[in-house]
């Protein structure tokens, strides 16, 4: 059979022809596939920065409209009166002010009433004791309500009891007196 082989072609032109397929199989192999796995990868990476850029254009639109709802909405801004202090003809008023207070943070008094061991030898504040109850989202309105007094000095103690129906606050607060 090879003697076939031979007499069709002769045996330097076998040579150069299998010479000449390896080397195209060596470029193939070496060259090209390589070159083809690497734009392959390529082409996965700009696929994947291509997602992330919809997607931050997607968050991007979410982003501004809850900027604007913020902005619209405006935030509720903590008070900071003028400090000053409460005379002492109007003790009496202090519980009224705090019920007035918890009523439109929508939360119950229990309890409102001056602490009468704080009120020795001239002091120059007086603690309250607060007992109330109601939802633990108005609690936080109350005490931005008790920020708007301007002779609160500072709040002292604050218990917060879960009970079975409602949670119960226990506050202990120093206003100034003169």
């Amino acid at each position: 059979m090879m003697k076939k082989i031979y007499a069709i072609m002769p045996k330097h032109n076998i040579i150069y022809s299998l010479t000449c397929l390896s080397g195209i199989l060596i470029i193939i192999l070496f060259g090209i596939i390589p070159q083809q796995l690497s734009l392959a990868r390529l082409e996965q990476k700009a696929k994947n920065i291509q997602f992330q850029i919809d997607e931050q254009k997607n968050l991007y639109t979410i982003y501004q409209a809850l900027q604007k709802g913020i902005q619209t909405k405006g935030s509720k801004i903590l008070p900071a009166p003028v400090k000053s202090s409460l005379s002492r003809t109007q003790l009496d008023m202090i519980s009224i002010a705090i019920k007035n207070i918890a009523s439109k943070a929508n939360l119950d008094t229990v309890f409102a009433s001056p602490d009468l061991n704080s009120l020795g030898n001239e002091p120059k504040s007086l603690l309250i004791n607060i007992v109330l109850r109601g939802e633990f989202l108005n609690f936080r309105n109350f005490l931005i309500g008790l920020g708007e007094l301007p002779y609160l000095e500072r709040i002292e103690e604050i218990h917060i009891q879960q009970n079975e129906d409602t949670m119960e606050f226990r506050m202990k607060i120093s206003l100034s007196i003169t």
